[in-house]
């Protein structure tokens, strides 16, 4: 042979280097398979938890607050259910979250991403909670204002049912009569001031409580209490005058 020992020492040295770094480049793309496939894995688990935040985000944009105080309760109710499921779903999130920091720190190739991919996660959930909070305040909102417009109808009720006393036009025939007349009447002022504190304070005072908290329905608000101020106030003087005219 031409070749001599030395030669073919260096030719078996320099097979088994690239051998060597055959063997080097598989275990290296191994390696790097089985980090994609556990990243797969990974984007997998925040892809369920995004498709749950964006199906939420839909729900929680609807305009819908209730017309009646049965309709809002019924969705006070709906919504402090989904609050305990985003409560869950807020604790998977974060689970995710640091196993993916774990992931990274582990050296995992796609680090970056698995970074870029919690941030967004956490972001999309942050998000999602400002909506909850923020429907929720509308909707009690709406449930406060429902109830006001319900208080003020019982109160307008009220007034309606006595508005037939003042009405009346008998002012008694004799002096047996009138007095009965009167008594009845020191009755019917005496149910007047007692309903005023019942009443009358009540929706003054949640009216003033909407107003004070800046509530979207301020306008409707105030035009319903003043309706039914002036109703009362209508009331008040014209048992007044009947109480005048009984007694002249």
């Amino acid at each position: 042979s031409n070749l001599g020992v030395p030669e073919i020492e260096q030719r078996l040295k320099a097979l088994n280097q690239t051998w060597a770094e055959l063997k080097q480049l598989a275990a290296t793309r191994g390696q790097k398979l089985d980090e994609s496939l556990i990243y797969q894995q990974f984007l997998a688990r925040i892809e369920e938890e995004e498709a749950w935040i964006s199906e939420k985000q839909q729900l929680l944009s609807i305009e819908d607050y209730g017309d009646t105080m049965a309709a809002v309760q019924g969705l006070l109710k709906k919504h402090d259910a989904f609050e305990t499921e985003l409560g869950s779903h807020g604790e998977r999130c974060r689970d995710i979250s640091d196993d993916g920091a774990k992931l990274a720190a582990s050296g995992n190739h796609h680090a970056e991403a698995i970074g870029q991919r919690c941030q967004q996660l956490l972001s999309k959930l942050d998000n999602l909670a400002t909506l909850a909070a923020r429907r929720k305040a509308r909707l009690a909102d709406n449930c406060a204002y429902l109830q006001f417009m319900w208080k003020a109808d019982v109160v307008e009720s009220w007034i309606a049912d006595k508005e037939g006393h003042v009405r009346n036009d008998d002012y008694g025939r004799d002096l047996s009569s009138v007095q009965t007349l009167l008594t009845k009447q020191e009755t019917f002022d005496a149910g007047l001031t007692a309903f005023e504190h019942e009443g009358i304070q009540n929706i003054t005072m949640l009216k003033d409580q909407l107003i004070a908290s800046s509530h979207d329905q301020t306008p409707a608000i105030l035009q319903r209490h003043s309706d039914v101020i002036a109703r009362w106030q209508k009331l008040l003087n014209d048992s007044d005058a009947r109480k005048q005219r009984l007694l002249h």
